[in-house]
């Protein structure tokens, strides 16, 4: 479908005319708003935590930003056989168990432990976010997906806001309190991992058939991206993009800790709340710009946005009497970018994939932030380490730059060719 065409759909910002069907979906991705957004306010901070009050070193903290894009590796594997099998009830049950050992770090303060368990929680969202593209399209109809999406996002900030918040309170007040955080990140994340279970209750549960052994499956998946150029191109445009984004990860806390002497309050306030904020107040509004623009013009533009928060993080280090507020507002930056970009890394498979195919297509696209999840972060840390904070963050902000002038360029020859 053309932007055209899109641009003259009706797309209201508060849809009312949902079927009954639509209506209890959204109830229960609300509810998985909530618990997600419980668990998120300890994950803005695990890094803060392993850093600086479990004495994490460099290459701890490098290899914690890796485990979420590494979990993933598996995804499009796992969920083409998910979904040519019909098998959603046993994969979100499988996530749900495998959230649960992360209530053992309540018994541990080593950050090898942390990692090994974080890795077993995380995997669980390789079968948690290409589902939910496909929950999305079989429960929604056009013109409401995008909306959706976004007020679900809203509702999931309006929760981890204030729960990031309370998490520095109490590693302020005493930092053995991160015990008890563990616990409830357990049993928050396998409650969402089962709300995801009753939200696919309905779907196709039938075999549809398709490739079965990892060999046919590997090659069904490169056929895509042989058909499909156009999805091809977008994921290698988001690859400089994720890159930009994964490389500076491991930088972000010791700036914190080592330039910026910040409090667990204050990392909280910049990650946790500065940082959410316009995700929280923009997510719809974003949902329908995503739906009613092209994917590539839409992720240019947030990713021409997103360069400024590395360039104002690496200011702070020539202007130290602004540094904090230069870190607060580089999150701010970052908070309304974001907002696009979340609804981007979630839907925009969706433009792409032929029905049926959603959770493949978006397999796959997570499956491409585990291959740069693997290499970004050593990067980033080789550059900490030999070049310096600055040099890393003029790094990122100059990926972040090429990333949205490709999109905008492939529009634009889009437009030129009227496809």
């Amino acid at each position: 479908m053309s932007e055209t065409a899109l641009a003259g759909a009706p797309y209201p910002l508060v849809p009312i005319d949902l079927s009954p069907s639509e209506k209890r979906t959204f109830r229960l991705q609300l509810a998985s708003s909530v618990a997600a957004g419980l668990c998120s306010g300890v994950l803005l901070n695990n890094e803060y935590i392993a850093a600086n009050g479990l004495g994490a070193s460099v290459w701890q903290i490098t290899l914690l930003t890796m485990i979420w894009p590494m979990s993933n590796f598996l995804s499009v594997f796992i969920n083409r056989m998910v979904e040519s099998r019909g098998w959603w009830g046993k994969a979100f049950l499988a996530a749900a168990a495998m959230r649960v050992p992360i209530c053992l770090m309540s018994l541990s303060a080593s950050v090898d432990v942390l990692l090994v368990l974080l890795a077993l929680f995380s995997a669980a969202d390789s079968v948690v976010s290409p589902a939910q593209n496909t929950i999305i399209r079989n429960c929604y109809r056009e013109g409401r997906r995008g909306v959706l999406y976004g007020w679900a996002v809203s509702f999931f900030t309006l929760i981890s806001v204030p729960a990031a918040l309370l998490v520095g309170v109490l590693l302020d007040l005493d930092f053995q309190w991160y015990r008890t955080l563990f616990l409830a990140l357990g049993l928050f994340g396998a409650v969402h991992a089962g709300i995801f279970w009753l939200m696919t209750r309905g779907l196709p549960d039938t075999p549809r058939g398709g490739p079965a052994s990892p060999r046919e499956i590997a090659r069904s998946l490169w056929e895509v991206f042989r058909r499909d150029r156009e999805f091809a191109r977008f994921e290698a445009y988001f690859m400089l993009y994720g890159f930009a984004f994964m490389m500076i990860l491991p930088a972000v806390p010791f700036f914190a800790k080592d330039y910026l002497h910040l409090d667990y309050g204050e990392y909280a306030t910049a990650k946790g709340v500065i940082a959410q904020v316009g995700i929280l107040l923009l997510s719809p509004f974003m949902g329908i710009r995503a739906e009613r623009m092209h994917p590539f013009r839409f992720t240019g533009f947030v990713c021409l946005a997103l360069a400024a928060y590395p360039a104002l993080i690496a200011m702070g280090a020539f202007l130290h009497p602004q540094a904090k507020l230069l870190f607060y507002a580089a999150f701010g930056v970052y908070s309304v970018s974001m907002a696009g970009v979340n609804v981007s890394w979630n839907m925009s498979s969706l433009y792409f994939a032929p029905p049926g195919q959603e959770a493949t297509y978006q397999g796959l696209h997570i499956t491409m932030t585990a291959v740069r999840g693997f290499m970004a972060p050593i990067l980033g840390n080789l550059l900490l380490q030999c070049c310096g904070h600055v040099s890393l963050f003029g790094a990122s902000t100059g990926l972040f730059l090429l990333a949205g002038l490709m999109y905008l360029r492939r529009f634009s020859q889009r437009k030129r060719l009227g496809l």
